[in-house]
């Protein structure tokens, strides 16, 4: 009688056609990408093209200002105030790569005309502060003199040391002297006898 191996002997199980997979096979495992530190690039809320058109405008209208503000101290104080704060801000967008090649430079020739203009101002101010100074002191000067020569004509007081004006010219006693001398005369003659006598009515 044949016998059959029992339900509780473990079966062996029979080697799989199939070729087994190996670590080999398997692709390889990605690398871990690394964390980047944000740039300055990723940190800024405004696109690039925006704060290049945004700082050629503010350009633009800077020169302008300056230009309006040339005739008024006022408006030029005002103007130095921002224009010292917004420079160094244009500066360090150029330096992190936010401006265009066009809005440097554009910066670079409003700055110098700025330079330019600013200085011939401060030399002009020198020549004007200079004229009007000299042309006050000639005014002053003509002014006293006529006062002076005035003062002289209505008083006869002497001038004022420093002040020089044209005395009045004294007048001559010679015609006085030719009409008082037939009276000086008869006084000399009459001099015992000062009274009138008969005769002499």
């Amino acid at each position: 009688m044949p016998r059959f191996p029992s339900s509780n002997a473990r079966t062996r199980t029979q080697p799989s056609s199939s070729r087994s997979l190996s670590h080999s096979a398997l692709p390889p495992p990605s690398p871990r990408k690394r964390l980047r530190a944000p740039t300055l690039h990723d940190c800024s809320p405004i696109p690039k093209l925006d704060m290049d058109q945004g700082v050629r405008t503010d350009l633009l209208a800077s020169q302008a200002a300056f230009l309006r503000a040339m005739g008024n101290a006022d408006d030029l104080e005002r103007f130095a105030r921002q224009w010292e704060r917004k420079l160094p801000r244009i500066v360090d967008a150029a330096e992190r790569g936010l401006l265009s090649q066009d809005t440097i430079q554009l910066c670079h020739s409003v700055a110098s005309r700025v330079h330019v203009l600013a200085a011939r101002l401060h030399e002009k101010d020198i020549v004007v502060a200079g004229i009007t100074a000299r042309i006050t002191v000639e005014v002053q000067d003509y002014l006293g003199a006529q006062w002076s020569s005035k003062f002289i004509l209505s008083t006869g007081c002497r001038p004022k040391p420093g002040i020089s004006s044209p005395l009045p010219r004294p007048h001559s006693s010679q015609p006085n002297d030719l009409l008082l001398a037939p009276y000086r005369r008869w006084f000399l003659d009459h001099f015992a006898f000062p009274y009138l006598t008969a005769a002499d009515k």
